[in-house]
């Protein structure tokens, strides 16, 4: 059952969702429509939560200040000339109706351009469903390789492999790692520049060796990506979510 709590960053008062479950770690998640929530582990003292979430209260009260001061994130609305981003770049969406059978690859990126050929009339719906399809398929051409290509680093320091890639729409993580070796990474991340996917992935590789954000974690993550502070901030930048 859930519960609230507040916590006080300078004169600001933030109110906290708290919920108990099964990981073994405290985990906070602030979501970019301003929910603070905290998920604790069954048997862990809620004075105790209460303790190190204050504790987190300034890191915390800069994240919901980031969302706030980000301009409302712009609808698509899946129309010629539209701009839509693919590995950090952005395209204009141009629109195309053939007479012809439909083409294996409806979409294709030329000079530019984001080029779609449909046989039938280029509704919205129709065009984000095409659009929808063509950037999972890409995201998961693109993760394999990124992931395939950091293994050899992974490998030398002993880290076990992954067990699976998943790929799949996510509204507030850029990935995830499960306990059994699963990797799960956002689709809209296909959309922010090949340095930042190569981060996110660096990241949920690094769990599969030590679970928790601590010193040992982001001492793996330095020796394989010495530069990630600035492949995150890079992406924490970037207009996708």
């Amino acid at each position: 059952m859930a519960d609230t709590f507040d916590i006080f960053a300078a004169d600001e008062r933030i109110t906290v969702l708290l919920e108990f479950d099964r990981f073994r770690s405290l985990r906070i998640a602030v979501r970019p429509e301003g929910l603070v929530r905290v998920r604790a582990p069954f048997g862990l003292a809620r004075s105790t939560v209460q303790t190190r979430v204050q504790a987190k209260a300034l890191w915390i009260a800069r994240h919901l200040a980031r969302f706030r001061e980000r301009e409302p994130a712009r609808r698509p609305a899946f129309v010629q000339g539209e701009a839509h981003a693919y590995l950090g770049r952005e395209y204009a969406l141009e629109i195309r109706q053939a007479s012809r059978q439909q083409p294996r690859q409806p979409v294709a990126l030329v000079d530019g351009r984001m080029e779609m050929t449909l046989t039938r009339p280029p509704d919205p719906a129709r065009v984000r469903r095409v659009l929808e399809t063509w950037y999972l398929e890409q995201a998961r051409e693109v993760f394999t390789r990124v992931i395939r290509e950091l293994l050899p680093r992974f490998d030398a320091l002993g880290v076990p492999r992954p067990k699976l890639l998943k790929v799949r729409a996510m509204t507030t993580r850029w990935g995830t790692c499960s306990r059994v070796g699963v990797i799960t990474l956002n689709r809209r991340l296909v959309e922010a520049p090949l340095a930042c996917v190569e981060y996110v992935a660096a990241h949920e590789l690094c769990h599969l060796r030590h679970h928790g954000h601590d010193a040992r974690f982001y001492g793996l993550l330095a020796l394989v990506l010495p530069d990630w502070k600035a492949r995150r901030d890079a992406l924490r930048h970037a207009p996708i979510l």
